[in-house]
Formats: C-alpha cells, structure tokens, sequence
C-alpha cells in the first residue's frame, strides 16, 4: 500500500503525538530522600530531619522538629540530670531553674542552625515532602568553642573559689563552677549526637567531685533559723528543711554565724468561684550574729486555693516548702556576699 505525502506526515504527527503523550503522563521520579538518604547530603556531612504534609509550611516545619528531636532528648535528659543534683522527694533541685533555662537556650541556638535543603511535591497524593539539614562540621565547631568557654570559666571560678579567704566568696566561686560544667555537660551530649565519631569533648572536671567540694564549705557555715510571731503554721519545720536541704550546718546552739528569720503571714480571700483562696507573702531575712547587721532580705509571693479553707493553707505552706528548698541556698549566698 502505497501512502501519500500527506498521509505520512499524519501518521508521523500521531506516533510523535502519542509518544509526548505518553512522557507526559508517567510520574516524576521519587527523590531518594523522601524515603532513605540522601546522596547529595551524606550522613557523614549531615544531620537529617524528613517532614510530610500538606502544606509546604508544615512540611517544612515537621522536618525541622524532626531533626530537632535529636537534641530536644539531650537536652531533657541533661535537665533531669540537673534535676536531680541535691535533691530529695520533697522538692526540685537548687539550679534547676537558671540551669535548665540556659541549657534550654543553647539547645534552641543549635535548632535556629537548621535549613530545608529540598522540597517536593507528590504528583498523585499532592503532599508536600521536605528534606532538613544541619551541618555537622559547623555545628561542631560551634559546640567546642562554647565548651571551651565554659571550661575556662571553671577555671576561674575554681581557682577564686580556692584562693579567696571569704568563705561565702569561696561557696559562690564554688557554685558557679557546677553551674557552668552543669551547661558544659549538656553541650557534650549535643556534641556527641553532631560528632560523626560521638565523642566529643571529654570533660576535664568531675561534676560530682565540685559538687562535694561545695557540700564541704556549705556544711561550714553555722545558721539558726527563727519565724516570727503570727506566721502560718508549720513555717518553722518548713525552713529548717529548706536549710538542711541547702546544705548549710543547722545551729541549735547560741554560737551561730547568722540568723534567717523567715515570715509568712496569709490572708483568707474567702469562697470564690468554688474555691477558698488564700494569699501571702513569704519573708526572709538573713542578719550577721556578730554584728547585728541585716545582709538582705528577700520575699516571695504565695498564693493556693483549695475546696476548703485548711487544704488552702496546707497548699501554700506547701508552695513557700517549694520554692524555699529551690532557691534558698543561692538567695543566701547573695544576701551574705551584697557587702
């Protein structure tokens, strides 16, 4: 059969028709790190985070918390650990507060460092895919100078903790030496997840070994311990806990370094939408035996409420017990070194 001219040209146009046709509708190829890694960022080079959904924004937003999750368990972990220096069933620790804030800010100043490297969109399901990275080798760069930073400040506060002949000076020289080997440590464990090798930085302090070091010159100093007439009751047994729980040596004698007259005096607010309410404030005031002199005093507010009015109390006894065993110790030290 023979075919004109213009039947070949039609027959041609079909084929090509059908063969564009045909690219066309297959699906373009998967990237290989919507589901494995990625040869263009190499785990040796860097971390990854994966993150669907569908929406661009929260695709992106769940990669970043996925990569992010590697450190947000250091630093919980290291949180607890700060937690659980010095303290017993009753209360929270000495530094948890300060401590764990600045342990939390380093953290969120490693997560800023994240990028979204790759973007992708499902042509079937119409999700969007994203691809989070970090870079190890900057961002262990970054985590060793920090640590070397921390490491000379324990230096010196070591050194002044031991040459001063003030032995308040030496008490806060000797807390802000844990208190920095405390945020170095969780530094190391963010390290160790960046380092390829999961080394790190191997520290050149022993935590626990400040921490007796600091048990020692705190058991030095004599404290007594009085409240004031017209206090909630129970506000006695609560100071001497928090006292004894600080650290310091209790004394029951006449020959004390200082006295830590403690007041809390609470106001009944009465039934309010379901509740009794009571609220205070709690008092402390720290004066030097020897000279009769008032090295500060320093006041919190309580506030509790409760089905009824005794609970109420209880509950804001419990709260000055609280915050007494968390932050006593360090008001001290700064009310007896405000010279």
């Amino acid at each position: 059969m023979k075919f004109s001219a213009f039947d070949k040209a039609f027959i041609v146009s079909g084929l090509l028709f059908s063969l564009l046709s045909g690219c066309a509708s297959q699906p373009a190829a998967t990237p290989g790190w919507v589901a494995g890694g990625s040869a263009k960022y190499g785990s040796a080079q860097y971390l990854t985070g994966r993150g669907q959904a569908a929406t661009q924004e929260e695709a992106r937003d769940r990669a970043r918390a996925d990569l992010a999750k590697i450190f947000q368990v250091a630093v919980t972990s290291e949180s607890e650990d700060v937690q659980k220096f010095k303290t017993d069933p009753a209360g929270p620790g000495q530094y948890e507060g300060q401590v764990s804030r600045r342990i939390t800010t380093r953290t969120e100043q490693i997560i800023r460092g994240i990028q979204i490297a790759e973007m992708w969109q499902d042509p079937v399901s119409e999700n969007h895919h994203a691809l989070a990275v970090l870079p190890r080798l900057q961002t262990a760069a970054g985590l060793r100078q920090q640590i070397s930073q921390l490491d000379e400040a324990t230096g010196k506060h070591i050194e002044q903790s031991r040459n001063n002949t003030d032995l308040f000076l030496k008490i806060a020289a000797a807390s802000l030496a844990i208190e920095s080997q405390q945020e170095r440590a969780s530094l190391q464990k963010s390290l160790q997840v960046v380092d390829i090798t999961g080394r790190g930085t191997e520290p050149q302090w022993n935590i626990a070994k400040l921490e007796s070091d600091l048990d020692g010159l705190l058991k030095r100093v004599r404290i007594a311990s009085q409240v004031a007439p017209g206090s909630a009751h129970g506000l006695a047994e609560v100071v001497a806990g928090a006292l004894a729980k600080a650290g310091f040596m209790i004394e029951t004698g006449q020959n004390p370094d200082f006295v830590l007259q403690a007041k809390m005096e609470l106001t009944d607010l009465g039934f309010q939408q379901g509740w009794y309410w009571q609220r205070g404030v709690l008092e402390v005031t720290l004066s030097e035996t020897a000279t009769s002199r008032v090295r500060g005093t320093r006041r919190w507010n309580v506030k509790s409420n409760a089905p009824d009015k005794e609970s109420a109390a209880r509950r804001a006894l419990n709260q000055a017990d609280t915050v007494l065993k968390q932050e006593l110790q360090k008001a001290i030290i700064d009310m007896v070194n405000s010279r």
